[in-house]
C-alpha cells in the first residue's frame, strides 16, 4: 500500500517545522507524546491522529485488563515492559484518579494435563524476579481452595494460580488524561488528519544543528468532514515516532526498501457481553488455561467493567488479507467489526468448561478488536518489534496485548532511545530493541 500511496500524493514541501512527529494517538501513542512533551521541554510535538477522537481502534476494544506479565518469554521485552507498565499504571491511576480496580485474576486448570503449564509459569514468575526483570507474584491453588474463592467454577477445575496483581482501568478516561496532559504541555493533537506520504530530506553528512542534517517530511490529508479527503499539508519533523498500530506497517514501509518491508497479520476477538446465572459469585477475572489451539491468544476469558458488568472473550479469528494492486489493501477489516455469528456457540462451550452455570441465552454480541499481529496463523507468538530503522525514525509493531498495560513504559522507552539516538549522539540505524521469538513453553 506504500507504493500505490506514493504515486497517488506527489512530494508536497513543508509548511511548518516541528521536532517530533508522533503518528496514532492510540493510548501507546499518547503515552509516547506525553512522555516527550514533558521530557523535551521546548522541543515541539505533534500528534497525527486519523480518526475523528483518540483511542478509536485497538485502544479502545480490548478487555482494559492492567496484566500482571506472566505470560510471556522472561528475556523478551513484553515481559519487561509489562511488568515495568503494571508499576506504572497503578501508580499513574492512584496519582490521577483514573478508575481502576484491582481485581486479581485466576489462571484456571480444568484437566490435569494442564496443570504443568501453569506449574511453568510460576516457576517463570519465579526466574522474573531472579534476573531482575521484576516482580509477578503467582499463588498455586488447588480445586477446593479455587472453588473456595469462586463457588462459581466447575467442580472439574483441578487447580489454578492466583495474580493479585492482575487489574482493570477505565481505558478512555486514561487516554482523555494523557491527551490533557500533552496540550496542557504545549503539544498538539490534530484528529481527523491521515499520513499518506513520508519523505526523507536534507545531507547525509549535514552537520547536526546548522539546518543541513536529514529530517522528516510528513504529509498528511484532513478529512473534510463528510468523509472525503480536504487540505494536504505537510510538516517537517527531525523525529517519527511510528505508533499506528493496525496500519504501523504501511506507515514504516514508506521509509523501507523492498526487502526489507513489512507484513502484519490480523486476528479478529469477538466479545459477548453476559446476563444470565452461572456468575452470581465471581469475584475476579477468570481465564482459562492457554493450549496450543489458543496460540496468539489468551482463552475465551470472563472480564468485567468496573460497574462489574460480566463479559467473555475475546476468541481468535485470523482474517484474511486481500491485496490491491499487489500490496495489502489497507484498512479491510474495518468491514469485520461486528461479531461472527459462528463465535457464540464455541465460545459458549468454551467458558462453560470452567464455568458450566452459564447458559448460552445470557450471551449477548457485544463488541469486537482487531490485533495487530507479527506472525501468521499457526506461526509461534511474536514479541513487540520497536525499531530504529533510519535516523530519527522510531517504528512500533505488533503492539497488541499486553500494550494497554505496557503502554507507559514503552513511553518510557521510547523517550530513552529518543533521549539517546535522537538528540544525543547515536543515529540508529536497523536496531531491534526486541524481536524475541518463542513457543508454547515461552508464550501462552
Amino acid at each position: 500500500m506504500s507504493r500505490l500511496l506514493r504515486r497517488r500524493y506527489n512530494y508536497l514541501p513543508p509548511s511548518v517545522e516541528v521536532d517530533h512527529v508522533v503518528i496514532g494517538a492510540g493510548v501507546v501513542g499518547l503515552a509516547v507524546a506525553e512522555r516527550l512533551v514533558k521530557a523535551f521541554h521546548g522541543k515541539s510535538t505533534f500528534v497525527v491522529e486519523r480518526n475523528g477522537q483518540a483511542g478509536q481502534e485497538t485502544s479502545s476494544r480490548n478487555s482494559e485488563v492492567i496484566h500482571a506479565g506472566l505470560y510471556y518469554p522472561v528475556q523478551s521485552l513484553k515481559s519487561r515492559l509489562c511488568i515495568r507498565g503494571r508499576q506504572l499504571m497503578y501508580a499513574r491511576c492512584e496519582a490521577s484518579g483514573i478508575p481502576h480496580r484491582k481485581t486479581q485474576k485466576l489462571v484456571i486448570a480444568s484437566a490435569a494435563d494442564e496443570v504443568a503449564y501453569l506449574r511453568g509459569l510460576e516457576k517463570k514468575s519465579a526466574d522474573l524476579a531472579k534476573l531482575g526483570v521484576g516482580p509477578v507474584p503467582l499463588q498455586w491453588l488447588d480445586g477446593d481452595k479455587v472453588r473456595e474463592l469462586e463457588p462459581d467454577v466447575s467442580s472439574s477445575v483441578v487447580g489454578a494460580l492466583l495474580s493479585p496483581e492482575t487489574g482493570i482501568v477505565d481505558s478512555h478516561t486514561l487516554m482523555e488524561s494523557m491527551e490533557n496532559n500533552i496540550e496542557e504541555n504545549e503539544g498538539q493533537v490534530v484528529c481527523g488528519t491521515k499520513v499518506v506520504r513520508i519523505d526523507r530530506v536534507g545531507r547525509k553528512d549535514g552537520k547536526r544543528g546548522d539546518g543541513s542534517e536529514e529530517r522528516w517530511v510528513v504529509q498528511t490529508v484532513t478529512d473534510d468532514g463528510s468523509g472525503g479527503e480536504g487540505t494536504r499539508d505537510a510538516v517537517e519533523a527531525k523525529c517519527v515516532i511510528n505508533a499506528a498500530g493496525l496500519n504501523a506497517h504501511h506507515v514504516v514501509n514508506q521509509i523501507l526498501p523492498e526487502k526489507e518491508q513489512k507484513t502484519l497479520w490480523y486476528g479478529k476477538g469477538s466479545y459477548f457481553s453476559y446476563r444470565g446465572p452461572g456468575v452470581s459469585n465471581v469475584q475476579r477475572l477468570l481465564y482459562p488455561c492457554p493450549s496450543s489451539t489458543t496460540l496468539g491468544t489468551l482463552g475465551t476469558h470472563l472480564t468485567m467493567n468496573l460497574d462489574n458488568e460480566i463479559r467473555f472473550g475475546p476468541d481468535v479469528e485470523w482474517l484474511p488479507i486481500p491485496e490491491v494492486e499487489g500490496e495489502q489493501e489497507m484498512d479491510f477489516w474495518m468491514r469485520s467489526l461486528q461479531v461472527s455469528e459462528g463465535s457464540l456457540e464455541e465460545s459458549v462451550k468454551s467458558v462453560q468448561k470452567y464455568l458450566p452455570g452459564v447458559v448460552a441465552s445470557g450471551f449477548a454480541p457485544d463488541y469486537v478488536g482487531i490485533r495487530p499481529k507479527l506472525a501468521p496463523e499457526g506461526a509461534p507468538a511474536e514479541d513487540f518489534s520497536i525499531t530504529h530503522p533510519q535516523p530519527g525514525f522510531i517504528s512500533l509493531l505488533g503492539i497488541e496485548s499486553p500494550g494497554l498495560t505496557s503502554s507507559l513504559a514503552i513511553a518510557e522507552y521510547v523517550e530513552a532511545m529518543v533521549r539517546k539516538e535522537v538528540w544525543g549522539l547515536g543515529l540508529g540505524r536497523g536496531k531491534s530493541v526486541s524481536e524475541a521469538g518463542g513457543n508454547m513453553d515461552g508464550w501462552a
